[in-house]
């Protein structure tokens, strides 16, 4: 058996994706599949374990460490459980050691492994803090003394081990000599050595192959390419601080004054927002972006118009308990993100009315859109209207698709718990081929709570229904052909994180978005990452949030003040507008090739 799983690394990397194989009784693991070993875990000198309350994790005890692995399904996780299990069991008439007698090199490996691990993790940590902020932390010099000093043990017991090693493989190699009580020599000889080296460094569970593979996978990551995509950075499962979900606010403060404005006008506490801009919510758009690439493989053309019109109802997907604003974007503030095989940037083009637009690349399509986002109090709940238009393109067929989101309710805003709704009637169209596609987001009634049902007719240029499609926005998307009954899954929704509802519930998607710039380098000096009062409210300082929140307000403000002074109008450095649309004019990921952002606003 062999496939990817998740495997975690440390609390600053956390899960990355690994290619595993289970064979012979070993457990490989790789980074990709094809790639050099960088691990293995022997299965007969451990044991597997489900996750009490994580269906999706098991872990594996080798006496050493314990290797914590989470699957992309549930089922997946079952099959790689009971695979392990039975090859296990597979192996259990074979000769197995004494535990008692577990060869002394077998214990002290695994306890360096374990130190050079914790090394590796301490010294990832140190390079995360910024070069003007070391001198100012007491006593990170010693640390940074200890770390050392605990490689240079490590590397001279490595070095005693080996030569026993040595010494064991001679003796192994040298002819008998005598016999004792009709016993040869060197079948004694060979047991012993082959006790103490077939589980040895060699073949030890977690050893120094994965403890040195461990601190050499902790370097590559660390020391990133310029143009590294994101989809090889560190991977987190959590924010840095927990929230806790069932936090009390009291929204009326807020609202009491505010009825029938437009939200953006309102000066929200800090305390009302999520750690993320409006941009990288934005950027969620695009959480299920394989189905993009499932639609340019389709030599149907209303099959790929099924496809797209299901993708253009995932951006709802990881909006379900997303009751929190995110930030306003400042005027210029921009974001990007490569993962996927994609190449994505966004930018705040206005600031009255708020207009963001977003170009994202790939091989196969390309997605393009703009949104301004007309908010306003009714109440006792909020309507957005989300206005503009948005793009897909699919490269091998030339296909050009344009839709409009519908609208969506915030429901509860006074009383009782809040949630989500989106409702309204979507019109795609093929602008190539004509055909088109006619979606319905069912709105739920008086006393119902949103299903989230989703349906919708595909109809060619003739309009012919071609096909169907079906699900709801909150659990997947399917498209079935009327006739036969056939039924194919566009799309199904991603399971959540561990700490989904103490991290905003955010999807993992969401959870890589705002990553410390220094694990993102190259970025541009406007991107949303580098926003002061965004990061302290990620990182739970709530009061430096807000004074930073109102700093950069007042620095907005201010900048605007003077271009209506001098008669200056902004001009976006990386979209223009054509007929009323704003467009991606280029440029951004050539300047970001040379590591040189030049003409970018000071916003921050």
């Amino acid at each position: 058996m062999e496939g990817y799983l998740l495997k975690w690394t440390n609390y600053v990397f956390g899960w990355q994706r690994r290619y595993f194989i289970l064979h012979d009784g070993v457990l490989h693991y790789c980074k990709e599949k094809g790639s050099s070993k960088r691990g293995a875990i022997h299965l007969d000198i451990s044991n597997v374990f489900k996750h009490p309350r994580n269906p999706l994790r098991f872990y594996i005890d080798t006496g050493c460490t314990s290797v914590h692995l989470k699957a992309f399904t549930v089922s997946e996780a079952e099959d790689w459980y009971w695979a392990i299990r039975r090859e296990q069991s597979d192996r259990t008439d074979a000769p197995r050691q004494n535990p008692k007698e577990i060869p002394i090199s077998e214990i002290i490996s695994g306890k360096i492994g374990e130190m050079w691990s914790v090394h590796a993790q301490i010294q990832a940590a140190i390079d995360l803090i910024p070069s003007n902020m070391k001198k100012h932390i007491p006593g990170l010099d010693k640390i940074i003394s200890l770390t050392e000093q605990m490689k240079i043990i490590g590397s001279e017991t490595l070095g005693i081990i080996e030569d026993a090693e040595k010494n064991h493989l001679k003796l192994w190699n040298e002819p008998p000599e005598v016999d004792i009580g009709g016993v040869e020599f060197d079948k004694v000889q060979k047991e012993r050595v082959e006790a103490g080296y077939d589980i040895g460094i060699d073949d030890d569970a977690i050893d120094f192959v994965d403890a040195q593979s461990h601190i050499s996978e902790k370097i590559e990551e660390i020391e990133v390419n310029l143009l590294v995509p994101n989809d090889l950075m560190p991977h987190r499962s959590c924010l840095p601080v927990l929230r806790n979900p069932r936090q009390k606010i009291n929204i009326w403060k807020v609202i009491k004054d505010s009825i029938g404005l437009e939200l953006s006008r309102i000066a929200v506490p800090v305390y009302f927002n999520e750690p993320l801009s409006f941009l990288q919510r934005f950027s969620e758009d695009l959480t299920y972006s394989e189905t993009l690439v499932k639609a340019a493989t389709c030599p149907d053309s209303c099959m790929r118009l099924a496809y797209v019109a299901c993708f253009a109802v995932s951006s709802y997907a990881s909006n379900e308990n997303r009751t929190m604003k995110p930030f306003n974007p400042l005027l210029g503030e921009t974001y990007e993100l490569q993962r996927d095989g994609f190449n994505l940037i966004s930018e705040q083009v206005s600031h009255h009315p708020p207009v963001s637009a977003i170009h994202v690349d790939h091989e196969k399509y390309w997605f393009s859109g703009m949104t301004q986002v007309k908010t306003a109090f009714k109440g006792t709940y909020l309507v957005v209207n989300p206005s503009g238009t948005f793009h897909v393109g699919l490269k091998p067929y030339n296909d050009h698709f344009v839709w409009q989101k519908p609208l969506s309710n915030v429901h509860n805003i006074i009383m009782g718990k809040i949630y989500l709704e989106h409702y309204g009637t979507v019109e795609m169209s093929n602008i190539a081929t004509g055909d088109k596609a006619v979606i319905e987001l069912k709105k739920a009634g008086w006393f119902e709570r949103p299903s989230g049902e989703v349906a919708g007719s595909i109809l060619d240029a003739n309009g012919v229904e071609k096909y169907k499609i079906y699900g709801k926005y909150n659990e997947g998307m399917n498209i079935i052909e009327p006739i036969t009954g056939d039924t194919t899954v566009a799309w199904k929704l991603y399971p959540n994180p561990d700490a989904f509802e103490h991290s905003y519930y955010f999807s993992d998607f969401a959870l890589q978005l705002n990553l410390p710039p220094e694990l993102v380098p190259g970025i541009a000096p406007t991107d949303s990452r580098l926003r002061p009062d965004q990061r302290a409210l990620e990182n739970g300082d709530i009061k430096f949030a807000s004074s930073e929140k109102f700093r950069l307000e007042e620095k907005q403000r201010a900048s605007r003040k003077i271009l209506e002074e001098t008669g200056e109008i902004h001009q976006p450095k990386w979209f223009e507008q054509r007929n009323d649309e704003w467009v991606y004019s280029g440029g951004y990921w050539e300047d970001k090739a040379k590591g040189c952002f030049t003409g970018c606003p000071d916003i921050f």
